[in-house]
């Protein structure tokens, strides 16, 4: 396996076991913290733009697969017409090994782009959720005479994730090498 159809296998396995997390059923007490901290983390905000630009490679190596995969079909009709028992045995385990890493290697790829949107999906989701649980808690309080809920409500961490979320914007660094000339 090439390096980077290894390094496509590593993120496919993280993206794995971060799909099997999400799922897990956890109290949203516990989930609002966690999620609050990835949607306003400038660590994560870095580390999701630099996935993003990883995710642009693998969808290039996900067309290059299909068009060698679609290549191979080609020249494997094109050679149809060939009489059986005048062809070579190993240029036939040559072919079928082409075909495998071909079809490796489009599957690889494949499953990796589309856990990674099942996992946005997810992410986007949980968020949706916690927002609409602020305020059903903020319409209870709302509507409740009890002056212990209203406090409870009030007390609460229940700030909007969407109005902290994290951009990366660029930062102006001061020019102290260049001189006046």
């Amino acid at each position: 396996m090439a390096l980077y159809y290894g390094i496509v296998f590593g993120i496919l396995t993280i993206e794995i076991v971060l799909f099997f997390l999400l799922m897990l059923p956890i109290s949203t007490r516990w989930k609002k913290p966690v999620f609050r901290w990835l949607a306003t983390s400038p660590t994560i905000a870095q580390a999701t733009y630099i996935l993003k630009i990883v995710f642009g490679f693998i969808f290039v190596l996900f067309v290059d697969a299909v068009n060698t995969l679609r290549a191979f079909y080609e020249v494997v009709h094109d050679d149809d017409n060939v009489t059986p028992g005048t062809s070579d045995f190993r240029a036939q385990v040559n072919q079928a090994a082409k075909k495998f890493y071909a079809q490796r290697n489009l599957y690889l790829t494949g499953f990796t782009m589309l856990l990674l949107l099942i996992l946005n999906t997810i992410k986007d989701m949980n968020l949706e959720y916690i927002r609409l649980e602020d305020e059903t808690l903020e319409l209870r309080a709302a509507l409740s005479s009890d002056p212990e809920v209203k406090q409870a409500v009030r007390e609460m961490d229940t700030a909007p994730i969407k109005d902290t979320v994290t951009k990366l914007e660029p930062v102006e660094q001061p020019n102290e090498n260049k001189k006046d000339i």
